[in-house]
């Protein structure tokens, strides 16, 4: 439906005692020019469930401001963390703040679903981006409240600050690209060790803890470095993951992603036709379940079923 021309606002007006849900991203600029406040549609339909996803909410400083994915990620906090020690921050591929809102929008709608089971009562939800981005720190807030420590950009090593500093979460060159290791327990890195023909770090009182190890990152990186050089990621990924059972994976481009046996296997991906006989292929949902089969196909166009929905309103 084109709400915003003509009639389009006064027939969603009327549709609205009929909604269960209703998802919107309306600023307080466009609530100023329609005239619509936030409790407006839930007073008129007392189960309804209507969930505003906005950039910065619908109070506050920011509240008017216009916003976009690096804004988010800039004021968030992730640009800092993003990137080579010493240069420029970085932002994230992809809408990252946007996908990430609407996972925590749905877990929103699902929490007054509940909540309407048991009251009988509809509610009006706000969700902001910024404040999402806010609850996805891992540690890194506690780190400055508590620990009085300011997590740094690593590049694609583990932080080096805090009581939480490691060695064995980096990315190094192999012959044919990039590998990543995830070592973060005692019995992965005394392996790692036995690995790369080293067991002598495992007593050596310069590595004998994580913090150490850390501290020492670029000597380990050289030697672990000089033991994937000459093999290949496939090489690398099957004797560190079968063999030695350690966290490891190759860094995969998207053409070799939609490749990828593991995908291959689960069938995660769907060919769509659309437009004139055109293919694309996209992930399919998230999950897989033993009594349910979701429907897969295209988005419907704008307006597509606008005469339908008015029809029978």
């Amino acid at each position: 439906m084109e709400w915003t021309s003509n009639n389009g606002f006064e027939n969603l007006q009327s549709l609205v005692p009929g909604f269960d849900i209703l998802i919107e991203d309306w600023d307080l600029n466009l609530r100023d020019d329609i005239g619509v406040e936030p409790s407006r549609f839930v007073d008129s339909n007392p189960g309804l469930i209507e969930i505003s996803v906005t950039p910065f909410g619908l109070s506050g400083p920011y509240a008017r401001w216009k916003s976009s994915p690096l804004v988010q990620l800039a004021l968030g906090g992730y640009m800092y963390l993003t990137g080579e020690r010493g240069k420029e921050p970085l932002m994230l591929p992809g809408r990252q703040p946007d996908y990430l809102t609407g996972l925590n929008a749905s877990a929103a709608i699902h929490i007054a679903l509940w909540e309407r089971e048991r009251s009988g009562s509809g509610q009006f939800l706000e969700m902001s981006m910024l404040e999402t981005l806010a609850t996805l720190h891992q540690f890194t807030m506690e780190m400055t409240t508590f620990e009085g420590v300011l997590r740094m950009r690593n590049g694609n090593q583990w932080q080096k600050e805090s009581s939480f500093a490691s060695y064995g979460i980096t990315t190094l060159p192999c012959s044919d690209g990039y590998i990543c290791f995830g070592i973060s327990t005692e019995d992965q890195w005394e392996r790692l060790c036995a690995m790369i023909g080293r067991v002598d770090l495992i007593d050596d009182p310069n590595y004998d803890t994580r913090i150490k190890r850390a501290d020492n990152s670029e000597y380990l990186d050289e030697l672990l470095t000089e033991w994937i050089a000459n093999r290949t990621r496939r090489e690398i990924f099957v004797e560190t993951s079968e063999i030695w059972g350690l966290p490891t994976a190759p860094i995969l481009d998207m053409s070799e992603v939609v490749k990828d046996e593991q995908f291959i296997y689960r069938n995660i991906f769907h060919d769509q036709v659309f437009g004139k006989g055109q293919t694309v292929t996209f992930p399919k949902y998230p999950y897989i379940a033993s009594e349910m089969k979701p429907r897969i196909g295209m988005a419907p166009g704008l307006g597509e079923h606008t005469e339908d929905v008015l029809r029978t309103k």
